[in-house]
């Protein structure tokens, strides 16, 4: 339908995938959101949870879509070089970044991530037809008539940026990954996803988790709650778990947090919600 905005979680976990019976039903792999705006593709990240987009996307054909990142740390960019829309020479595919400093950067993070000793081939191999964007935080994006992409920077090492994306009257909004100061709701992200439809969120930790990690560049469940209240958030997505985070542990945060905000989902493999 032509009006349809739906999101798609991919890939959920964050640091690095796992693999176990303990991780079946929240999947093991990492960062990857798909939202669908009508017949829009668009694509928040590259972890390894691209790969099984990618495989999806072929079966349908699909032949134009973007691809955003909201930074380069192999979590969110290991899936890249398996994506395989990436050998359709039919493909037309757009990719953003806006966590780096310098010119060219959103094509040198690719070529640089993709060479030898790291990877034995570079960017050449792909046939589909790519067109590299840099933007800069705070900027505006409209990647496709009738969608606009807002951008924030976000507090994690290396850069990263949070993305707003509207269509339709209806917002998401992605929030990973990002470190808070225990005690501070940061006013620039509640003003960026105020009366937001949906809130995916870097919940990597728990409040009691927090202060042996405070520098590790993430943040808490129950600190998205925080921010979802403050902002007028509709629903909030835990999102980003702990690659030793099992699905028991998980589903003991998904009732903690379901009382605290009723219309709390956790991130899973396989999760669409439709807005």
């Amino acid at each position: 339908m032509p009006d349809t905005f739906s999101v798609k979680f991919w890939g959920s976990r964050g640091s690095m995938s796992s693999s176990s019976n303990a991780h079946k039903k929240y999947g093991g792999n990492t960062a990857c959101i798909e939202m669908r705006c009508g017949d829009n593709i668009l694509i928040f990240d590259a972890g390894s949870g691209l790969r099984l987009l990618g495989n999806q996307l072929m079966k349908e054909d699909a032949k134009r879509m973007h691809l955003f990142f909201t930074h380069c740390h192999y979590d969110h960019i290991s899936g890249m070089p398996f994506f395989s829309p990436f050998f359709y020479p039919k493909a037309k595919i757009d990719i953003w970044s806006g966590h780096l400093q310098g010119k060219n950067k959103t094509q040198r993070m690719i070529a640089d991530y993709m060479r030898p000793p790291y990877f034995p081939v570079g960017p050449e191999v792909f046939s589909a037809k790519i067109k590299y964007h840099d933007f800069e935080p705070e900027d505006r994006l409209k990647p496709v008539r009738g969608v606009t992409v807002d951008t924030l920077a976000l507090n994690h090492h290396d850069g990263c940026v949070g993305y707003k994306v509207k269509f339709q009257g209806r917002t998401a909004c992605l929030i990973s990954d990002v470190c808070h100061i225990a005690g501070v709701v940061d006013q620039t992200i509640v003003d960026f996803v105020r009366d937001a439809d949906l809130m995916i969120y870097d919940a990597t930790y728990t409040d009691a988790e927090f202060p042996k990690f405070a520098n590790f560049g993430h943040s808490t469940w129950q600190h998205g709650i925080r921010i979802c209240k403050e902002a007028g958030v509709k629903r909030y997505v835990p999102f980003h778990h702990r690659p030793s985070r099992t699905d028991k542990a998980l589903d003991k945060i998904a009732e903690q947090a379901k009382r605290k905000f009723k219309r709390t989902k956790m991130a899973r493999e396989g999760l669409v919600i439709r807005l």
